[in-house]
């Protein structure tokens, strides 16, 4: 009995040393908020970028503009080139405004025009007012490396709408930072890519890549961004994130 015993437990362990450390240590929704927390889990953060537009003939454009973000609330401001001014508020996905230096007014973007390129780049404005993996997505491992962590990512039931149907993250495995996606439809075709690089701590530990491609699969155009500078809890106002700083803010 004694030795049917031993050999049992033999079994269970030799089983056990076979399972990914990964099924005992965190689940992928785990892995995902992590992530997620690393990306969006501040009280406020500020930062300003340089946007490259790679058209498909290889003709550039460049500006500069900054995102102040609170919760799920961002403000967007050009500033600089032919874009200079214009500036766009998301409270929610549902809930964006724009602001046109041209016509001096504040509109509304319906909704049937989230999926537009926002100001000519490979974001729309549903990738813009993206701002949580885990309020999204129900994650489960597609597969791994020694590096990272490959999730397929599907919409959560009643959770905030995706911006796309279905994603595939990349996740790294020391550090939990975001390293890349890619965006399917329904129909599970590739429609973006997105490469993070080059992570910097930009002060007391808080990581953020300094380098975004974004590819257009269907097109081949490309974005870049290339961050300039970043703050984390720097105490951002609520009075920030109104039509009225969208508008007098300029």
């Amino acid at each position: 009995m004694q030795i049917v015993s031993r050999l049992m437990l033999l079994m269970c362990v030799a089983v056990a040393a076979s399972v990914p450390l990964t099924a005992f240590a965190e689940t992928p929704d785990e892995i995902l908020a992590k992530a997620d927390k690393l990306s969006n889990g501040w009280d406020d953060q500020y930062m300003k970028s340089m946007m490259t537009i790679t058209d498909i003939d290889g003709s550039k454009k460049s500006y500069v503009f900054s995102i102040a973000q609170k919760g799920e609330k961002r403000l967007v401001r050009f500033e600089s080139g032919e874009l200079k001014g214009m500036a766009t508020l998301i409270i929610s996905r549902d809930n964006v405004y724009a602001y046109l230096p041209g016509f001096k007014k504040v509109r509304r973007v319906a909704a049937h025009n989230m999926n537009q390129s926002f100001a000519g780049s490979d974001f729309s404005n549903d990738d813009m007012a993206f701002t949580s993996w885990t309020n999204s997505y129900v994650a489960k491992i597609d597969h791994e490396t020694a590096e990272s962590w490959y999730l397929s990512c599907l919409p959560r039931p009643g959770g905030v709408k995706p911006p796309h149907f279905k994603a595939i993250a990349r996740i790294d495995k020391k550090n939990y930072q975001l390293m890349g996606y890619e965006f399917f439809d329904e129909d599970n075709q590739k429609v973006k890519t997105f490469d993070n690089s080059d992570l910097a701590d930009w002060g007391g530990g808080k990581f953020r890549t300094k380098v975004i491609e974004v590819t257009d699969n269907r097109t081949g155009h490309k974005t870049r961004l290339d961050l300039l500078e970043a703050k984390f809890n720097a105490g951002l106002k609520d009075s920030v994130f109104t039509e009225r700083e969208l508008e007098w803010g300029r």
